[in-house]
């Protein structure tokens, strides 16, 4: 049996609220599916089925899938800003522990935080792990358009660091839409580019080396990090950090080293390529559902070309070390 760590489930509630708006991020019902509005231009769809956990549970039975660990996924509730989106915040969290509570042994959840202030995203942190029993939190690949290495959020990641919890990154409405006037060009190439923007970032402003004990995980096989990398960290290397960030005391090799990521790769190709690179231990079973394709991201794990014991840390052992969770 898996450990799913890429499994989203929407609170209609919140979408509910979001159609209600009269200011981005809004959306509307139509035919069975929330549009929301985000930053940029994008539009990000949303169909009812997507809060469906007997579904969910159904696709699980069939792809194996013992225990998935629930994130909600776009539109997060930073976009709204302020106080009512530490609040959302607090009711997804809430909604996600429900279900948690209601199908014991099936699932787990990423917290999720609404970032209104450094403060309230602590202490939301510090319930859903140490109350709710959450193993880790969710961000994204950007906060209401701000990037990730913001002095603001530089609390919250060494926060997370202390607690010794994964922090789990999932591409947003990108902060540049320039020239991406077409559907495919964002899911199919801008989201991947604001995770390897993020990422990288991270690593250029020191966080890794203030927090050395960070886990981060990258989904859809680490964006093109895995594919830039070689070249970007001689960039790095031979650059000096402006003064609000620290120097790096080792080759960027060894930081982007420490990053894990997920197995929803979109070609066998991309995914023993992240397997080469990264070794079984750092790559973990994900199927982005209930996004279509997932059947197939499940198929490129069993076809893998490793041996039956990394197989084995790919599909649980790594979420079970790394989340701390265990299935029954």
């Amino acid at each position: 049996m898996r450990i799913d760590v890429h499994s989203h489930l929407v609170f209609l509630d919140y979408l509910q609220y979001l159609a209600g708006r009269s200011s981005l991020p809004q959306g509307v019902l139509e035919g069975g599916t929330y549009f929301v509005s985000c930053a940029g231009g994008y539009q990000h769809a949303s169909p009812l089925g997507h809060a469906d956990v007997d579904a969910k549970l159904r696709s699980m039975e069939e792809l194996g899938i013992g225990l998935s660990v629930l994130s909600h996924g776009m539109p997060g509730p930073e976009l709204l800003g302020g106080e009512d989106a530490d609040a959302w915040a607090s009711r997804i969290n809430d909604h996600l522990a429900s279900v948690v509570a209601q199908y014991p042994g099936k699932f787990a959840a990423w917290a999720t935080l609404g970032w209104g202030s450094a403060e309230r995203t602590i202490a939301e942190i510090d319930r859903c792990v140490n109350q709710l029993g959450f193993p880790g939190v969710y961000l994204f690949s950007n906060i209401n358009q701000k990037t990730l290495d913001d002095a603001a959020f530089r609390p919250v990641f060494k926060h997370v660091a202390r607690l010794g919890v994964p922090m789990n990154m999932h591409p947003t409405a990108p902060l540049n839409m320039n020239g991406i006037d077409q559907r495919p060009l964002v899911p199919g190439m801008a989201f991947m580019f604001d995770t390897s923007l993020a990422t990288i970032r991270l690593v250029m402003s020191g966080l890794f080396e203030e927090a050395p004990d960070l886990k981060l995980i990258v989904p859809h096989t680490g964006g093109f990090v895995p594919y830039i990398r070689g070249r970007v960290e001689r960039m790095i290397d031979a650059w000096t950090p402006p003064a609000e960030w620290p120097p790096l005391s080792q080759p960027a090799h060894d930081y982007f080293d420490k990053i894990y990521v997920d197995t929803v790769a979109h070609s066998p190709e991309a995914l023993a390529y992240c397997y080469e690179r990264y070794g079984p231990e750092k790559l973990l079973y994900g199927t982005d559902h209930p996004f279509a394709h997932f059947n197939e991201y499940n198929v490129m794990v069993d076809h893998l070309a490793c041996t039956g014991a990394e197989r084995e840390l790919i599909n649980r052992g790594n979420a079970e070390r790394l989340l701390g969770i265990r299935l029954q």
